[in-house]
Order: structure tokens, then sequence, then C-alpha cells
């Protein structure tokens, strides 16, 4: 986990040292890039993530076993191709509007090398679980760029994570468990974009926030860079990082417990504009 969040440091860090450089460098011409100008974008892409997930479900008490590791102790795939949709609207000159939606589905039968508790669930050292754990994401934000020019833009914003989590444990002999739990995390945004070049973009975006909403208690971290080429008017690709960190702790009804999740990796998109 610390390997992604060096990753993720360090590209933020190279873009806004881009954004740092550009501000101060004179230039001849302004790029002019239909990004900057347009306004509608709509993209979809994926997302090649390297996933960690790590969860526990109390029934009362808590057990040595009670913390689960999905991929180390059910198997479940650390390395996932995932789907993303994005949906930009310019509102007004210094006003937007954006929306992004994934969702990773993940289930595996395995033999687990040690003794699990889940809930009121006691399953022991090579027993067969088939478990499932799925994710899904709806990121809505408002934002207003209080800096902004013709090739630049920075901006703050604030808006919501919407996560729909589910896990359940099946066993062949010793009975089966799940929950699940719809978590709307708020955030903060801070947001820039650069045109490199006529057809060259750079776009930076980082979410931060910690919030207690009484049955809840959530923190979310989620970052992503981002370069589009736009060979045509209405044509652009994307080529990225993207990281999301999420830690909730539940005391609801539907989850009793926590959970800590982490979707990280290099991200590739088709998009248009106009």
């Amino acid at each position: 986990m610390r390997r992604h969040t060096v990753v993720t440091a360090i590209l933020v860090a190279t873009a806004l040292g881009a954004f740092s450089h550009a501000a101060t460098a004179q230039e001849e011409t302004i790029p002019d890039h239909p990004v900057m100008r347009d306004r509608f974008f709509i993209g979809v892409g994926g997302m090649w993530s390297d996933s960690n997930v790590s969860a526990n479900l109390n029934s009362g008490t808590v057990g040595l076993g009670a913390i689960i590791d999905f991929e180390e102790d059910l198997g479940l795939d650390e390395t996932n191709l995932i789907a993303l949709f994005f949906f930009r609207m310019n509102l007004s000159e210094r006003w937007r509007l954006e929306a992004e939606y994934f969702k990773l589905d993940r289930d595996k039968e395995t033999q687990i090398p040690r003794t699990i508790d889940w809930g009121d669930l006691n399953v022991p050292v090579n027993a067969f679980v088939n478990s499932t754990f799925n994710l899904e994401d709806i990121r809505v934000s408002v934002g207003y760029a209080f800096f902004k020019r013709k090739d630049k833009e920075i901006g703050v914003g604030l808006g919501a994570h919407v996560m729909d989590i589910e896990a359940a444990l099946e066993t062949r002999n010793f009975g089966s468990q799940g929950a699940q739990e719809s978590a709307p995390l708020p955030v903060l945004t801070l947001y820039a974009r650069m045109a490199l070049t006529d057809r060259w973009l750079l776009n930076v975006r980082v979410d931060r926030l910690s919030l207690d909403t009484g049955d809840v208690d959530g923190s979310i971290f989620s970052s992503a860079t981002e370069f589009i080429y736009q060979p045509w008017r209405h044509f652009s690709v994307g080529i990225g990082y993207r990281d999301i960190n999420v830690e909730i702790s539940s005391t609801s009804e539907d989850w009793r417990g926590k959970a800590q999740i982490r979707q990280s990796g290099p991200a590739l998109f088709l998009s248009t504009t106009f």
C-alpha cells in the first residue's frame, strides 16, 4: 500500500510542478485545447486495478481470525480490470458539474489457510469458503475555478463518493453470512488542468475528507492524474493513474464492523468533448 501512495504522490507532485512551470514560462502562443473550452466531456475506459480489501463483521466478540484479508486469506484476485465512466459539464465560465462511476464484483471459492471469524461464523482452517466482495462507487462533485485562463485552470469542489459495499462468506458445512453498507462519503476536491499544447492536456484531481455521521465513521482519499491527447475535434485518448483509499467503521444493523478498501492502478480511456 505504501508503494502506491508514493507513486500517487510522485505523479501529483510532477503534475503540480508542470502547472507551476507553465504559469511562469514565457510563451509566444497560448495553447487552445478543446477540453478547456467545450461545455461537455464524456468518457469511458478501464482501470487495471491493484485491489486490497480487509474487513471484519462483529458478533459481539472479536477473535484472532476476525480481521480478514480478502485477497490473501480468501483468494480474491489482486488485479482486476474495472470499467470507468466519466461525465463533466461546465455550468458557467467558472462553475462545473462532474460525475464518475465504477463497479467491481468479485467472488471465489478457496480452501482457507487459517481459522476465520465472520459475524456468527467460525470457520476452521482448511475449510472451503466461497467469498464475495462487491464495490460500487458513484462520485459527484460541483467545482469552482478560482484561477482560470485560456490554457489553465485551478479550482476547488464539494461532492461525495456514494459507495455501496457488499461482503459475504458461504461455506459448505458451517453456514453463511453477509453484510452490506451504503455509505455517502462527502469530500473536498482540489483540481487543476492545463493545456500543454493544442492537442495535449494535463488533468489532476485530489479528494480528501474524514466524517462521522453517527452509524458510519469514514475517511477517503482519492486522486487522479491524467494526460489527454485529442487528435481530432471531438475525439480524445487519455492515460493516467488513479488511487482510491477508503476506511469505513459502521455500527448499523446492516454491517457492524470495519472495512478498508484500496484500488489503485493505471487507467486508459476514450472521450469526446462538444
